[in-house]
């Protein structure tokens, strides 16, 4: 059987099982577009989020909650109809829900249609006295109908000194040459699960809650697969299954943090340059994979231009094995980089901020941009080929063709620091950590990449989004409008630890300010921020003491904190 003849026969196999390989996206691209789709829908619904009790958090990989341990219950909704008993909500009362959203690929096409069943989702959500902090989580495409569906996992986080990370990721079909049972899928997306935790820091006691679904005949493998490959990165966290029996996997993973979580973007200044790990761009090669293969034209001109197709399969297996590997290696070294609790960021030894590349490719270093307030300039785009990203590009084979699964790991800090970290990060055999550019200072959340790189994006939109003034964040932007709150806290707050309480909380939340105690018993609080934020802050302060928040002054944000302080 020669390889077209081997890719249909796999294209077959793929449609017995509801899945039209040719027309869904692989691996992470499977995702609602964020830029496109997901966000300007977030941006039309903002208005309506505001009047229910539903505060969505910053866009970061992983939802961060103060605290420590956390137990898991997980719920299906119907998204036509989807519906949660607000006494449920008040009873056990959560301190983050994070979604896994399923959708017909048709109702997730433009911001409007999608926004009609997040709107659903969002009311169910946020009608009950108790407020939900909706955390990071994914939303999805099928190509069957009756697959979808909204999965909520709730997490309660118990109290004590640390933070508890979340973060659901699931995909579908990453190398469609594999088997749909294939060990190496199962492996690349639980690791791609757990990478948004990496990337944290977060790297013990990571609890692995695993979403899986395939038709009946591949169940009962994929199953032992995935719980098998979950129980050697983590503790396996029993949780129902969607069962509709269409390809699915992932999983909702969530573990602690002793340390300050690298959420500095207040800091980076012009002395801050921009790390990664290792070359991106690997769903090139599986997207590419699929186009050459369905059209005959197309395959000649990439042996004639790229590489004949032997080499192709030969490198494209090797990028899936290294999509197999686990991030844990990198995660312990970004550990060591963060400060203790409470402590103070220090620029000269600490890294500031982390992105994973994964699913948005060189636009992570826009996001990061924007959510700073920097500029930053590219000098380098490293990719795994650029000639298979170029010609997937030049093609309209895929909009984005630096967009990966499980892939590279962006780190952003000081100078002075880059050069031992880069020595740790060497000795990560399959790594090749490099430095790709630099922070420009503080800006409009600027990105300036090589000219050349602009070729591994076919989207003139997604173009114009990379490098112009346009966010690609939009509502999820770090603040929109900064406020400034002067709060004063009364009860038992002094010589209790309430302020180190409070700054932890703070910077969970990306608050900066300071808490300061005043001569008669009081506690003031100056914060600056968003105020959806800044409110739950307030409101989540005396969980823990015998105390209330009492008179809150709202004035206009002046932008002097880098960082929340105890004075």
């Amino acid at each position: 059987m020669n390889p077209i003849e081997r890719f249909r026969e796999r294209v077959r196999l793929y449609r017995e099982a509801g899945i039209a390989i040719e027309s869904l996206s692989l691996g992470c691209s499977v995702k609602v577009d964020l830029y496109d789709v997901l966000y300007p829908a977030i941006e039309l619904l903002k208005d309506e989020v505001s009047k229910l009790n539903l505060v969505i958090a910053p866009r970061e990989d992983a939802a961060i909650v103060r605290g420590v341990g956390a137990e898991l219950r997980r719920l299906y909704l119907d998204p036509e109809d989807p519906r949660i008993d607000p006494a449920f909500l008040e009873s056990y009362a959560p301190d983050l829900a994070v979604v896994l959203v399923q959708l017909y690929m048709a109702k997730a096409a433009t911001p409007k249609a999608f926004a009609e069943y997040a709107a659903k989702l969002y009311k169910a959500l946020g009608s009950s006295r108790h407020r939900v902090w909706l955390g990071k989580g994914h939303s999805i495409v099928s190509t069957k109908r009756g697959a979808e569906f909204f999965m909520v996992d709730f997490l309660k986080v118990g109290t004590g000194e640390g933070y508890v990370l979340a973060n659901n990721d699931t995909i579908q079909v990453i190398d469609p040459s594999e088997d749909l049972d294939s060990s190496l899928q199962v492996a690349v997306a639980i690791n791609n699960a757990l990478n948004d935790l990496y990337v944290k820091g977060v790297h013990n006691d990571v609890e692995i809650a695993p979403v899986y679904d395939a038709p009946e005949p591949y169940y009962a493998k994929i199953e032992a697969a995935v719980r098998s490959h979950a129980s050697s990165l983590g503790r396996l966290v029993e949780a129902p299954q969607p069962r509709r029996g269409y390809l699915l996997l992932g999983a909702t993973a969530y573990g602690p943090l002793d340390r300050e979580p690298p959420t500095f973007y207040n800091h980076l200044g012009e002395d801050f340059v921009v790390l990664v790990t290792r070359p991106f761009g690997e769903l090139a090669f599986f997207t590419t994979y699929v186009a050459i293969h369905t059209d005959a034209e197309l395959l000649k001109s990439f042996e004639k231009s790229v590489m004949p197709l032997d080499q192709f399969e030969k490198e494209k297996r090797a990028v899936l094995e290294l999509m197999a590997q686990p991030n844990r290696d990198v995660a312990e070294v970004i550990y060591q980089y963060l400060p203790e609790l409470g402590e103070r960021f220090d620029p000269e030894r600490h890294i500031a901020a982390t992105i994973d590349v994964s699913g948005p490719g060189v636009f992570v270093f826009k996001e990061v941009a924007e959510r700073a307030g920097v500029d930053i300039e590219l000098t380098d785009v490293p990719l795994l080929s650029s000639a298979v990203s170029k010609f997937a590009a030049e093609n309209y084979v895929m909009p984005d063709a630096t967009a990966g699964t499980n892939g590279a790991i962006a780190l952003f800090l000081h100078k002075k620091l880059a050069d031992e970290v880069l020595d740790r990060l060497a000795r990560i055999k399959r790594l090749k950590p490099m430095a790709i550019g630099r922070v420009l200072g503080r800006g409009e959340g600027r990105l300036v990449v090589p000219s050349w790189a602009l070729g591994y994006i076919s989207s003139e939109k997604l173009k114009e989004k990379l490098i112009g003034a346009r966010q690609v964040l939009g509502a999820l932007a770090a603040g929109g409008k900064k406020v400034r709150a002067r709060a004063y806290v009364e009860g038992e707050v002094q010589g209790v630890g309430f302020r180190p309480t409070a700054r932890s909380k703070a910077r969970a939340l990306g608050l900066t300010g300071y808490a300061a105690n005043l001569p008669d018993g009081r506690v003031e609080l100056v914060v600056e921020g968003d105020r959806e934020r800044i409110e739950k802050f307030l409101q989540e302060l005396c969980t823990r003491f015998d105390c209330k928040v009492g008179e809150v002054i709202w004035e206009e944000a002046k932008g002097e904190y880098k960082d929340f302080e105890v004075r």
